[in-house]
């Protein structure tokens, strides 16, 4: 609709608008649709498919079709507005490609142009290439005064089209041999079970780090606290030593009473924390799920929705920069901001920054080169309507960080002490905030999780003035016992930074390098990974915020971790080969002979590998009746179903961060409804108790029994009274 605006296409046609110019020739604007084309199999590959005996399928070569529906035919809408781009090619001189700057802009406008040819010769015209990366009027004009030959992105589409097909050969291949190596150990077994490129390291990113924190041994160990002052302000500082035993700790405890805290060195030392940058994708989901516990696909939902009420810029971006044109636009985005944002606080905010010259904004999130497909998340000049809920807060999010990242630098001064007594060392510091800067947005006190690591550190929030070779009285002492921690399990917030930042630590300097604008995915496409791991596949699962595999998924990842397409560095590889494509220094067909070459190994692995115990979770011990159609119910891991495939009514096991037990969903299923259950866990992580009613849904054509929470009688856990 941009363009359209441009060029003057005024006129709405059926899929494109018309009526407009470019250097005074006349023209239309058309678009597509999401993916509109993807990769097809003729009916000869398709009947290989679930066979041992016939994998790997590996096609002599792909076409292309109509991007699919849920239902596995082509979608009726992708249909119609490729009949449209077809007659529309038909009849034009010179077509002008406007596909996103990217690599995979590139390939889904040439899948389009490529099918469109293949079904009539006569669409293949002229094709020049407009290369922008930002929507404003100047950058739009611009790229269409400097339109390119389509032929000198030919390499960066081949590089697409790789990757593309690698991933389709990997990911089918693997998939359906994990999935016969299970049946073949059980015959009844009908799930599916895929592997993937990127699928599988996250997994295994989550089946690693819940490995290593249960099978973490905490030590526990002792420091020595001292409470002193100094003119009116109290102080704690704890000994630098972690003591193995309660003894070491006493008889330091003894020799401080004894003496006085000696100031062995003071410093200051000026510190500057820069803004942050500006929101992508993956950033926008991290904070939202830090806040506000929301999942990635929930934001992803969201952001969609603000962007389709044209209120933010295009969500799925992967950069967190803007060219030096959209800076431009900045100020009046913000002046919108102040008159418009109902929270106060960003509201002042707003206003101060509003009236700020654009030549003080900080420009730490303004690079050309690094913006590509879409530059970073902002808001735009369009007033918002009344938004509340998840809109609200999301825009809010975004609103926040723009606010934050053209802010001045905080500045501070660090106060860094070290006090000895009893022949020990006691370290302690604080920060003085002297300029907040950016981070007066938010208010300067550090949020609960910030708070719980300084009492986790030795730093104070604020310290008298202190001189060397001062003593201090020691007015108490304590003992503190710790135990040391396991790396955390993994949330959402975390588990995204994990695959933004993944292969940057790869002992493989190359691969290290290739990654380090990648990771696993991008900022498009984590929240359907994390989806299809979480509700599709059910190979992970959430209890509260924090983020476990199933007991499907870790066989899954103890069957493959050792195996290439588990391991990340194979992406690093991929990315060092697709880059030397792209820039013409290595052939596509080379790269391909490779892919095809370590699909049929990894196929071979594994069909010829042995399926553990832990993918048979279909035995129990109470017999359940489908309340349906009567027929027998079998429980998995993660979930319950009718054996009744005409049914197919089945439910999720895992019901408020809790996994229930046989009986309860016995009771549930036939029942529809079950006694007091205890340590559900809410949204905002608290506990609670409570019934569970059988709501019957249809979503579809597929029908499941959703628990609904009942407090009625449900009567608070009493604690039995300690005798001594």
């Amino acid at each position: 609709m941009e363009f359209a605006r441009l060029t003057g296409c005024r006129n709405r046609g059926d899929g494109y608008m018309d009526g407009g110019r470019i250097k005074g020739e006349p023209c239309c604007v058309t678009w597509a649709i999401g993916h509109l084309c993807q990769i097809d199999e003729d009916a000869a590959t398709k009947a290989l498919h679930w066979r041992a005996e016939n994998l790997p399928v590996l096609p002599p070569a792909f076409s292309l079709s109509p991007g699919r529906g849920k239902d596995g035919k082509p979608d009726p809408g992708y249909v119609k507005q490729l009949k449209v781009i077809e007659k529309l090619f038909a009849k034009t001189d010179t077509i002008v490609n406007c596909g996103d700057a990217g690599r995979e802009g590139e390939l889904i406008q040439r899948y389009i142009y490529d099918y469109v040819c293949s079904r009539n010769p006569s669409c293949r015209k002229t094709v020049k290439r407009l290369w922008i990366s930002s929507m404003t009027d100047e950058a739009m004009r611009a790229g269409l005064d400097n339109l390119m030959p389509s032929t000198d992105f030919d390499n960066l589409y081949l590089a697409g089209k790789a990757r593309n097909e690698a991933d389709w050969l990997v990911g089918i291949n693997a998939t359906e041999a994990l999935t016969l190596a299970v049946r073949r150990r059980n015959a009844a077994e009908r799930r599916v079970f895929s592997l993937g490129r990127v699928q599988t390291p996250t997994l295994a990113l989550v089946c690693s780090r819940y490995m290593e924190n249960k099978a973490f041994k905490p030590e526990t160990f002792w420091r020595v606290r001292l409470h002193t002052e100094k003119a009116g302000t109290a102080f704690v500082v704890c000994s630098e030593t972690r003591f193995k035993t309660r003894l070491d700790a006493d008889a330091l405890a003894d020799r401080c009473r004894q003496g006085s805290l000696l100031v062995k060195s003071v410093e200051h030392k000026p510190k500057t924390i820069y803004p942050p940058l500006l929101h992508d994708q993956t950033s926008l989901q991290q904070e939202a799920s830090k806040r506000y516990d929301m999942s990635p696909d929930e934001t992803l939902a969201t952001v969609q929705k603000l962007y389709e009420m044209k209120l933010v810029t295009y969500p799925r971006t992967g950069s967190q920069f803007i060219p030096h044109d959209v800076l431009k636009t900045i100020q009046e985005r913000l002046r919108t901001l102040a008159q418009t944002l109902s929270d106060t606080r960003l509201k002042a905010a707003a206003t101060i920054l509003a009236a700020t010259p654009v030549s003080s904004y900080n420009r730490r999130s303004v690079n050309d080169g690094k913006v590509t497909d879409h530059h970073a998340l902002l808001t735009e000049k369009t007033a918002p309507p009344d938004l509340s809920g998840r809109e609200l807060k999301i825009y809010n999010l975004i609103a926040e960080r723009m606010l934050e990242a053209f802010g001045a630098p905080c500045e501070c001064d660090v106060l860094s002490v070290r006090l000895t007594s009893g022949g020990e060392s006691f370290p302690v510091s604080s920060t003085k905030i002297l300029k907040p800067g950016w981070k007066a947005v938010r208010g300067t006190e550090p949020d609960p999780a910030e708070k719980k690591e300084e009492e986790e550190t030795d730093t104070v929030t604020s310290l008298p003035e202190l001189k060397q070779g001062e003593a201090l009285p020691i007015l108490n002492t304590d003992i503190q016992e710790g135990q040391t921690k396991p790396k955390p399990l993994y949330t959402y917030d975390s588990l995204l930074n994990a695959m933004k930042t993944a292969g940057r630590d790869s002992d493989d300097d190359d691969i290290k390098s290739a990654m380090k604008d990648v990771g696993l995915g991008t900022s498009a496409t984590r929240a359907g990974i994390l989806k299809i791991l979480l509700d599709i596949r059910k190979f992970i699962k959430k209890e509260g915020k924090k983020i476990v595999p199933t007991e499907t998924g870790l066989e899954i990842y103890k069957l493959v971790k050792d195996m290439a397409i588990a391991n990340v560095d194979m992406t690093g590889r991929w990315e060092i080969a697709l880059s030397m494509i792209a820039d013409g220094a290595m052939d596509a067909d080379g790269f391909d002979r490779k892919i095809r070459a370590f699909t049929t190994q990894i196929t071979q692995q594994i069909l010829a590998s042995t399926v553990g115990d832990g993918f048979e979770k279909t035995t129990q011990a109470e017999n359940i009746t489908c309340p349906l159609c009567g027929s027998t119910v079998k429980l998995w891991d993660t979930n319950a179903k009718c054996t009744n495939r005409e049914c197919g009514l089945s439910m999720n096991r895992t019901v408020f961060g809790k996994t229930l037990g046989q009986k309860t969903v016995k009771h549930f299923l036939e029942q529809g409804k079950t006694g007091v259950v205890r340590g559900f866990v809410s949204k905002s992580g608290k506990s609670f108790d409570a019934r569970l009613k059988r709501v019957i849904t249809e979503k579809d054509g597929r029908k499941y029994a959703n628990a609904e929470p009942v407090f009625d009688d449900v009567k608070p856990k009493t604690k039995k009274p300690f005798n001594k």
